[in-house]
């Protein structure tokens, strides 16, 4: 049980790896990994004659479903924060080639007005990056406060549940 125990506060401690990369959602996949192998070995051990089912396989299973949920999460958040960065990239190269054009319409016609609006809509652009990153950021935090109120709820119930 201890193993186990373990693997969930490792889930519960990669929210405190950065999201940018890769990382963090590999970490989660291999203690998913690490969890399935227990399963089998505890499916091994386990009498298959039961009526029902043992509370430490309602433990693993329950925390494999937690750390499941994990996952999804994590790949939404890494979803969330790609696409504030891919529009943010978008935005960035279209009005860097429309400053371009300003400069090269000054240079052929003296009497050309300049983009005065430029920099107010690159602000707004960047809000809207900025709102992606913020809503994975949100999501992030309110996902970590649950995950742990649901870790807390169940290990309470499963502890009454050995007691009695």
């Amino acid at each position: 049980m201890l193993p186990v125990f373990l693997f969930l506060v490792l889930d519960v401690m990669s929210f405190c790896i950065d999201g940018r990369g890769t990382d963090k959602l590999s970490f989660k996949m291999t203690l998913l990994l690490a969890i399935s192998v227990f399963l089998l070995i505890l499916n091994d051990i386990l009498p298959s004659t039961a009526d029902q089912i043992p509370l430490i396989g309602i433990y693993y299973s329950v925390i494999f479903i937690l750390i499941g949920i994990s996952i999804l999460e994590t790949i939404l958040v890494n979803l969330l924060k790609a696409k504030g960065a891919e529009k943010r990239s978008v935005e960035t190269t279209a009005t860097v080639t429309d400053q371009d054009d300003s400069v090269s319409d000054l240079n052929e016609e003296p009497s050309s007005t300049l983009n005065c609006c430029a920099p107010v809509q690159q602000n707004q652009q960047e809000k809207t990056c900025l709102g992606w990153t913020r809503v994975a950021r949100i999501i992030d935090v309110i996902f970590l406060i649950l995950y742990i109120i649901t870790i807390i709820v169940f290990l309470s119930v499963l502890g009454k549940l050995w007691s009695s």
